[in-house]
Formats: C-alpha cells, structure tokens, sequence
C-alpha cells in the first residue's frame, strides 16, 4: 500500500509541469486540439485514422471488465521525422491487461506514420480513458474514449468515491480515504485537487500513527 501512495506521489511530481494537473474545460480542449492537429499531421489518415485503428485493435479486456477498471492512460512517445517509434511509455497505468492492449495498439501503428522536416513535430502524449457505458467519469481530459460494455452491473461513479474520499477525510480517517482517492486518480491522474486529498490522507495516517506510539 505504502508503494503504491508513493507511486502516486512520483506520478503527480514527475508530470505535473507537463498536464498531470487540474484542467479546465478551454485549456484540456486547446491541449486535445493540438493533439489532434499533430496525429493529422504525422499519423497517415490523421487523427480520425489514429482512433479508429485503437478501437479496432485494442480490447476492453474481461478482467478489467469484471473489476470495474475505469481510468485515463496517458500515451507517451516519439517519432521521429524519418517515421521510427520511440521511447513508449505508459503513464498512468491501469493493468489488468489494459496496459498490453496499448502496447499491442502501439506496435500496430509501425510504418503508418509520415516523414516530417522539424522536429517539434515528434513528441506525442495522448490520452485515452477506458470507461464503460452507464458509469459516470470524467471525460474532459481524454482525447480517445473506449467505451466499453458493463459487466452486467454498473460500476459506481467518481462522485461515489469523492463523496467517500470527503466523507474519511472529514473524520480525519486518512487509511479509510486512501482507497477512494487512489481510485479518482486512476481515473482522472489531470485532478490536482485528487493529489491534494491524498497528501492530506496521509498526513492523517501519520498523525493516527503517533498517537498510537504515545499510548
């Protein structure tokens, strides 16, 4: 559990100056433009091309299905101006099969890129939600959304785990709130106000731990 707080933490130190930040509505849209206007660009076919060849090629796999794993994977990765992929990273990953799903799609992408002259136009970050249809998430950050089947029951929303999350907090039950924080970040890793709340978990963990070496 420890590992996957300080996890977290890294996650939200290492990429908040590139996006990994409360975002709002003009500024994820200008971001999603401009991820757009490169794929045009670089990816023959273009954006839509570069969609439709995820939905195509990557699966909403049962596991993740079964365990109700919604959340936004961020894609990281070059190509340079002779066509070459590069550097492929996963940020934010959600396992259960999801993370080789990209690295399948990835792969399926060699060869379907055009050549460029400048090399401003070889840094790619894309994001892309798996969310499945019923359940309430927030969309606003992903330039792809996969929407998937529910697996014959719906999966709760981000408002239950924030109203969860609040509701710890409030009590100062910092162990308690970690779980449905560590949740809204998997599904939305843009929240500053997420990173916060875990910080705050954990300041309420500590504390509880002193008071127990007092007694």
């Amino acid at each position: 559990m420890q590992k996957r707080i300080l996890y977290l933490l890294f996650i939200f130190m290492l990429f908040g100056s590139t996006g990994f930040a409360q975002e709002s509505t003009s500024l994820a849209t200008s971001r999603n433009t401009q991820t757009h206007n490169l794929l045009d660009y670089r990816f023959r076919g273009g954006f839509y091309a570069f969609e439709r060849t995820f939905l195509q090629k990557a699966k909403y796999t049962d596991e993740a299905r079964k365990n109700c794993i919604i959340g936004i994977m961020v894609i990281s990765f070059q190509v340079d101006c002779d066509g070459n992929l590069h550097n492929i990273r996963i940020k934010n990953p959600l396992g259960f099969g999801l993370d080789q799903e990209i690295s399948k799609f990835m792969e399926s992408t060699k060869g379907k890129w055009n050549k460029c002259h400048n090399n401003k136009y070889t840094r790619f970050s894309v994001p892309i939600q798996f969310t499945m249809e019923g359940t309430k998430t927030d969309s606003l950050n992903a330039v792809i959304s996969f929407v998937g089947k529910n697996p014959g029951y719906v999966c709760s929303s981000d408002s239950y785990y924030l109203q969860k999350a609040k509701e710890a907090l409030g009590k100062k039950k910092g162990r308690r709130a970690r779980p449905f924080i560590e949740k809204l970040i998997q599904r939305n890793p843009y929240n500053n106000e997420y990173f916060s709340m875990l910080k705050q978990a954990m300041k309420y963990t500590e504390k509880g731990k002193k008071k127990k070496k007092k007694k």
